[in-house]
């Protein structure tokens, strides 16, 4: 690896998780001396996400966010071109992103190697079209994809963030809310699928939020539509985005309910029971709902009974249990996964990938 100081990479990031997922492996490759030229795709409060987690790294915003198929595939198109004549400008040995079509697409033009990870095969045009055009496509162990460039490793992609390596949980988190560890619940709301929070009555939420309001538990709210906040205010103590410290939130929490995926994956791996609402059966779910870690249940009834036996049972102190010994005997820091897979495309060297090779 003599080379290492002309070495460059192009880091994809086109959604929120996106940015916790490779920001401790940009530090490192920055600190190897390494240039990273990042590209974000313009969505939300993406960019102070960024900001935040990454400070003082440059970037650069290629394309938005679109909400319908029609724009989804007008955009990929539009954002080729647009990555095709800013790559055109720089030397790079290597693309990588999440599921990014975009860097499977352009980096072949150029002739250079792109990684891609994933760990959603659900989504199939996505996953087929990525699996096809990368030149390697790293998954989770557990998650059905094949494929001659495919490459897994046992563990979730939150473990880029949330392996021990990168994160300790800190009680200080709760000071600005004044709780106490395991008195609280927090939910999580993303969608109307789960708990159907639109209807004008409020819907299962406002059901499940009494619920809780009898067992004495207080309730930390994270809701993606703001426009609802007002609706629960009495009930909840409402956060506002970007919280401080939310993985922290997380892991002192009695349990968490959430119809996001990757929020319930979080409370998890942080050491939370975790009762997922979104309805989705994803495959990346699997190993924790074996595991007696994760509950997907939709209805309000199952909910209720199920936050009764996780309360009643200490569930929470077996989650932590669980997570602890899998992440020391099974699962790996994926940081480390995706600079093994990182340097050894660009320097061919085949040690650093040999033991992904399924």
């Amino acid at each position: 690896m003599n080379k290492m100081n002309n070495a460059s990479v192009i880091v994809d990031i086109g959604h929120y998780p996106h940015v916790n997922f490779y920001k401790h492996a940009i530090k490192a490759l920055t600190g190897k001396n390494i240039n990273v030229h990042v590209i974000l795709r313009s969505r939300g409060n993406l960019v102070s996400i960024f900001e935040k987690e990454c400070t003082h790294m440059p970037y650069i915003l290629i394309g938005a966010h679109k909400r319908n198929i029609f724009g989804k595939m007008i955009g990929i198109v539009e954002r080729d071109i647009a990555f095709l004549k800013y790559l055109r400008k720089i030397e790079f040995d290597v693309g990588t992103g999440f599921g990014s079509i975009n860097i499977a697409h352009t980096t072949r033009f150029f002739g250079k190697p792109s990684v891609l990870f994933g760990d959603d095969s659900e989504y199939k045009l996505a996953y087929y079209l990525g699996n096809f055009l990368a030149t390697i496509d790293v998954r989770p162990s557990h998650v059905p994809a094949y494929g001659k460039n495919l490459l897994k490793y046992p563990g979730f992609k939150e473990l880029a963030y949330l392996h021990p390596n990168h994160f300790n949980p800190d009680k200080k988190a709760l000071e600005p809310y004044d709780l106490n560890p395991y008195e609280y619940v927090f939910i999580r709301e993303v969608s109307s699928a789960s708990l159907n929070y639109r209807k004008l009555e409020m819907g299962n939420l406002s059901k499940i939020l009494n619920y809780l309001k009898q067992m004495d538990l207080k309730i930390l709210l994270s809701i993606e539509d703001k426009s609802l906040a007002n609706l629960f205010k009495d009930h909840c103590i409402i956060l506002k985005e970007p919280v401080e410290d939310i993985h922290s939130l997380l892991h002192f929490a009695a349990f968490t309910l959430s119809s996001g995926d990757s929020m319930a994956r979080e409370s998890c791996l942080v050491g939370t029971p975790a009762i997922y609402t979104g309805g989705r059966d994803m495959a990346i779910n699997t190993e924790l709902i074996k595991r007696s870690c994760m509950f997907k249940v939709e209805d309000e009834k199952s909910i209720k009974n199920t936050i009764d036996y996780i309360i009643s049972n200490n569930i929470k102190q077996e989650v932590e249990a669980k997570i602890n010994q899998a992440i020391k005997e099974e699962w790996m820091d994926t940081t480390q996964v995706i600079l093994d897979v990182l340097l050894g495309t660009i320097y061919k060297d085949n040690s650093l990938i040999e033991k992904y090779k399924s």
